[in-house]
């Protein structure tokens, strides 16, 4: 299930075509430097695609660990969660900003976590998306939301 944190309990139903997922980089290096405890809570806070987070709960779902996924980007949580399939009950997914951590963290009762990874950057469904305007050698809008219920448009800018 995916969460909006601008709208609490808010529910979204997936896509029916996942885009091709591009593999993460240095997966093998960020899941040894971040994992330090296999039942414990993690943060992904720019989720994206989901394959840093994909990796890690593969490590540690069945110890019972769990992975909280926060990204701006409401249509990539749809197909990504289809990706975490498998690893259902040990993941919670939440459309909004990092910068809401806090308010997450307390609305699911979670006073501490084992690590936070941050993959700052654009992603490569945004870049390949011709319609989200990311991409200088594809025809689309010039749009560059990360949130496409953001109001205002690079165009607008």
């Amino acid at each position: 299930m995916t969460r909006d944190t601008e709208q609490p309990g808010f529910e979204t139903i997936g896509r029916e075509n996942p885009p091709q997922f591009h593999v993460p980089v240095m997966v093998q290096e960020v899941t040894e430097g971040l994992i330090t405890n296999l039942s414990g809570t993690y943060i992904d806070c720019t989720f994206g695609e989901g394959g840093h987070t994909l990796e890690i709960l593969k490590r540690i779902a069945p110890h019972g660990g769990k992975v909280i996924g926060i990204d701006k980007d409401l249509e990539i949580l749809h197909y990504a969660e289809k990706r975490l399939k498998a690893f259902e009950g040990s993941y919670e997914l939440f459309h909004g900003h990092f910068m809401n951590i806090d308010l997450i963290l307390r609305g699911m009762k979670v006073s501490s976590v084992s690590g936070i990874l941050f993959d700052l950057g654009v992603s490569s469904y945004q870049l390949n998306t011709e319609m989200r305007g990311f991409s200088f050698d594809k025809e689309g809008p010039l749009d560059m939301r990360m949130d496409l219920q953001s109001p205002m448009k690079a165009e607008e800018v």
